[in-house]
């Protein structure tokens, strides 16, 4: 069998610090069929100069150099740039990110031995600012090897950049395009893990997730745009003819539930709270229902029962608790 091809779609905008890393990690990879499609989204800061001064001097075919003339946000632009991809797999690297070496080679050898599968996930480790590294404490799921449930994947199953996708199959989802207010990584992954009837999890650091101040993922507009999210995904789903209430009731507050443990004491965030907890009071989730993790739940049922101020002192009093608790 030959080596599987990888497209991997890079969208830029105001990464100039940044691009030339994300991009020569794709050609440190000891692979070589690869493309790769930069889908700039009407940069400002000398990003476009930087992309065109890479590719002049790499001068490599597999490059390809699409631009926006005016911005149109993330999803839009990824879109963009599935329309030019060629390759059997699709992958997704953000601008100011990127792989590790040996990545493409292990995906290939799962691709070799598993045929019928639809998505690859393996690790990605956060990188901050002060260089400290983190990988997620769910992530250790113990060795590599096909999942059946989309329960399984929930906790960082909404993130796109560490996913490896069937190009045919993502032809096949055909999912509506996502409007800009909605976060996007969210309905595209989970509808594609919902429509998958497995996935491979591949127990690898293949990505460096860069964790910056002014990053969109750090940008407190990604409650409001996290709850329509959820909504856009509902819609989706019912639209696929794969809707389950109890088992969509179930992911929604398992996600809803992991950028609710992110407290951050602001104006964003009690709405954002004061949004799930009318979501959750909607639901009727059953008690013998099983979350993936057990935080989710209990936080299911705060959030359920407590109005935030009191929600918000319960937490000062379990800092204060842990703080006594690490003293004596």
């Amino acid at each position: 069998m030959k080596n599987a091809s990888f497209s991997v779609i890079v969208p830029v905008f105001n990464v100039k610090d940044y691009i030339d890393e994300a991009l020569n990690s794709i050609f440190a990879q000891d692979y070589d069929n690869f493309e790769i499609i930069i889908v700039d989204d009407a940069s400002t800061d000398g990003s476009i100069e930087k992309v065109e001064e890479y590719i002049a001097r790499i001068n490599d075919k597999r490059i390809k150099f699409i631009k926006c003339e005016t911005n149109r946000g993330l999803s839009t632009v990824r879109e963009e740039g599935l329309k030019f991809a060629k390759n059997e797999w699709i992958l997704f690297l953000d601008s100011d990110d990127w792989y590790n070496n040996g990545l493409f080679k292990k995906l290939n050898e799962v691709i070799q031995n598993n045929p019928d599968i639809n998505i690859i996930e393996f690790t990605l480790e956060r990188v901050y600012e002060n260089m400290r590294r983190e990988r997620a404490a769910y992530y250790d799921r113990g060795v590599s090897g096909i999942r059946k449930s989309a329960e399984e994947n929930i906790m960082m199953g909404t993130i796109l950049c560490n996913k490896c996708f069937k190009r045919s199959f993502l032809k096949e989802l055909n999912l509506t395009p996502i409007p800009r207010e909605v976060l996007d990584d969210v309905p595209f992954s989970m509808c594609a893990f919902l429509c998958s009837e497995y996935f491979y999890w591949l127990n690898f650091v293949g990505y460096g997730y860069r964790q910056r101040s002014f990053s969109l993922s750090g940008d407190k507009s990604m409650y409001p745009r996290f709850i329509r999210a959820v909504s856009f995904l509902e819609n989706e789903i019912k639209r696929l003819k794969i809707y389950d209430k109890t088992r969509f009731q179930t992911i929604t507050a398992c996600m809803l539930g992991w950028y609710l443990s992110k407290y951050d004491d602001s104006l964003e965030y009690k709405n954002f709270y004061n949004e799930c907890r009318k979501i959750f009071r909607s639901f009727d989730l059953k008690k013998d229902v099983k979350m993936p993790i057990t935080y989710n739940r209990k936080l299911y049922r705060r959030v359920r029962l407590y109005p935030y101020r009191l929600f918000k002192l319960r937490l000062k009093i379990s800092k204060f608790l842990r703080r006594l608790r690490g003293k004596r």
